[in-house]
């Protein structure tokens, strides 16, 4: 029998705009991750299978909900609601969370959310993948879960973090000593986290967390508020020039070479410093603060420690 002459040119058409929309809805409903797409105000649009199975719930009892059964396990009434500001106006969202399945159940999540954008450059789309992290914890030989801790990290997480500032402000009121509030921001971690295939922004995370604990005395706090962002709270200080120390001696360790990823060599970072009293007499205003001047050391081009207020402002 002869050979039937292969017409190439047949066969090496490039893909079309339809058929890569088609191959991404196969994708999208046969993948193994649970996934979900909202819309530009952050409902629900269209989820897949994996996701019906991971919270045990129907496609139309989710469909055009907002996504707040991903934080119900949180005691945090706030972190939704923070969740959705920090995805819109960044564009991208990561982190670990405490959602709860159809039947009541506390289940530790893994999310990562990034926008999609028209031509117009508008994010009038986000997609979202999130898995379960309750066996990598199993078999990372963890007894229980820990509602106050990061899993990714092991350092305090955002909820435990609030209380405790909490605590130690009333506490500091009655021996009056001051405390610092740091907030540190990891500069274009966004990009960093697509290094290494995609693996860098995890280790970049638990790299900073661990860091922070060893420079750090066992009374200060540290804590993963979200995504990218670290808390630490310093007590036992009188003077600006003991916050001062203490500040460029974390900042000096973080920035070091290969400290953060080993085959990263620069990974900047920008802190802000809000101190208590006189940035703020609450948790919420002190944490405003740093905040605050988190975002200005990050204008003026990152890799820099900016000061809310300084204790000599008063003196």
């Amino acid at each position: 029998m002869a050979n039937k002459k292969i017409d190439s040119e047949r066969y090496n058409l490039p893909v079309t705009i339809k058929e890569l929309g088609s191959f991404a809805t196969t994708l999208f409903e046969f993948s193994t991750d649970a996934m979900l797409v909202l819309d530009a105000v952050g409902k629900i649009s269209a989820i897949n299978t994996a996701l019906c199975n991971l919270i045990g719930d129907e496609k139309e009892n989710i469909i055009g909900r907002i996504p707040d059964f991903l934080f119900a396990g949180q005691s945090d009434v706030s972190s939704y609601k923070n969740f959705i500001r920090d995805l819109i106006s960044n564009g991208y969202w990561s982190g670990q969370v405490f959602g709860r399945n159809k039947s009541g159940a506390v289940i530790p999540l893994d999310l990562h959310f990034s926008a999609v954008y028209n031509e117009l450059g508008e994010a009038n789309h986000y997609v979202g993948i999130c898995s379960s992290i309750y066996s990598y914890i199993s078999q990372m030989n963890e007894i229980s879960f820990d509602p106050n801790i990061d899993p990714l990290t092991k350092i305090y997480n955002a909820n435990a973090f609030l209380h405790r500032l909490e605590h130690n402000i009333h506490k500091i009121e009655k021996d009056m000593s001051v405390l610092s509030l740091l907030y540190i921001d990891i500069d274009n971690f966004h990009e960093l986290a697509k290094q290494d295939n995609y693996h860098a922004g995890d280790i970049i995370l638990k790299n900073l967390g661990s860091t922070l604990k060893e420079t750090l005395e066992e009374s200060d706090t540290v804590a993963r508020l979200k995504g990218d962002i670290f808390c630490v709270i310093i007590q036992d200080i009188y003077t600006q020039e003991s916050i001062d120390e203490m500040v460029n001696k974390i900042f000096a360790k973080i920035t070091k070479p290969y400290v953060l990823h080993p085959k990263i060599e620069k990974v900047s970072i920008s802190i802000g410093v809000a101190t208590f009293p006189i940035s703020g007499e609450t948790p919420q205003n002190l944490l405003a603060s740093a905040a605050s001047a988190a975002k200005e050391a990050k204008v003026k081009g990152g890799n820099q420690i900016s000061y809310h207020k300084l204790l000599t402002d008063i003196e």
